[in-house]
């Protein structure tokens, strides 16, 4: 099966948007509104509810995040300062990823045809939670990132989406690139 000029699209512009988040570039948002509103009718296409779902979500945060991150500074900053999750958030993150996947698995199990609903749920419940944390710049989402990342390559290449799976393998290693640019800029901005 080869790839679709629809899975094409939505790989290039989601390629573009995660280049454009790594460097932090405002840009990001609007491209990412593109990309996902394509990957939409990918999965869609692909049985991938879960994911499908995911990208309505996405196309509501990116709104969000293009948002904050024009008005979320104080008059005396540059831009939104990033930041670390505490530990109290780690926990929190963790209990909201948890029974993410057991209600979408469950959920797609019970009312899809998919053939992958817990692993489904459980990239998209990570996805979820890391796109939330990168409209809000915590550097904690690059980490997020590159595990859901890797596990979203064999995804779809099971689910013989080629192309979609050379993306999230470049992803995969963007994410690395991602947690250490924005490593080095926490740094800085603590001194």
């Amino acid at each position: 099966m080869g790839f679709t000029n629809l899975e094409l699209f939505a790989t290039i512009f989601s390629l573009i948007c995660v280049w454009l988040t790594v460097i932090r570039n405002i840009w990001c948002w609007p491209t990412a509104i593109i990309g996902v509103t394509a990957y939409f009718f990918v999965f869609y296409q692909n049985k991938l509810y879960a994911d499908m779902t995911l990208q309505v979500v996405f196309l509501i945060q990116s709104i969000y995040g293009w948002y904050f991150w024009l008005h979320g500074k104080k008059e005396d900053e540059q831009g939104v300062p990033i930041r670390r999750l505490k530990s109290q958030e780690w926990l929190l993150v963790t209990a909201i990823i948890g029974s993410s996947i057991l209600l979408f698995g469950y959920l797609s199990d019970t009312f899809t045809d998919t053939d992958v609903p817990y692993l489904d749920a459980s990239v998209a419940s990570v996805s979820l939670v890391a796109n939330i944390l990168l409209a809000r710049k915590i550097l904690d989402n690059w980490l997020m990132w590159i595990a859901v990342d890797a596990v979203y390559v064999g995804l779809f290449f099971y689910k013989e989406l080629y192309l979609t799976t050379v993306l999230y393998l470049v992803f995969f290693f963007m994410a690395m690139t991602g947690y250490l640019q924005w490593q080095k800029e926490w740094k800085a901005q603590k001194v």
